[in-house]
């Protein structure tokens, strides 16, 4: 029964990806069911505030603001929702600052492109504490 309230709550989860490259995200929303995009942090604010976003895929070099600068802004921010909403950075900045830098911000997990959709999947599992059984 546990395993079904899991695959129910996967099969539910509302993802928010966050880059301005429309190939990642076209890639990010045919691994996932329910997807919303966003090509810049100003999107993704207004979207944020519109619709209920279970998880937020988030690329750190973007035009404008970074995901970082978006990560801290949701992280200070007033909103209960906004303030605790998982975060899995995927990008292709290696550098040791951005890294510890998310991982301060309480940034669940980290992913360089190119990723794959099984990779993806399993760090959305671990941004929620669901162990993925082994098939």
């Amino acid at each position: 029964m546990e395993n079904a309230h899991k695959q129910l709550a996967w099969d539910s989860l509302t993802c928010l990806v966050v880059d301005d490259d429309k190939f990642s995200r076209t890639f990010i929303k045919t691994a996932l069911k329910n997807t919303r995009e966003a090509a810049s942090a100003a999107e993704a604010v207004e979207l944020l505030n519109s619709f209920k976003i279970d998880i937020i895929l988030l690329d750190q070099q973007m035009p404008g603001k970074t995901g970082l600068e978006l990560a801290r802004e949701l992280k200070n921010s007033n909103n209960p929702h906004l303030k605790s909403l998982p975060i899995i950075m995927i990008t292709v900045d290696t550098k040791e600052k951005t890294v510890l830098d998310a991982r301060n911000l309480g940034i669940q997990e980290y992913l360089v492109k190119p990723i794959s959709p099984l990779a993806l999947k399993k760090r959305i599992l671990n941004a929620f504490g669901i162990k993925q059984e082994r098939v």
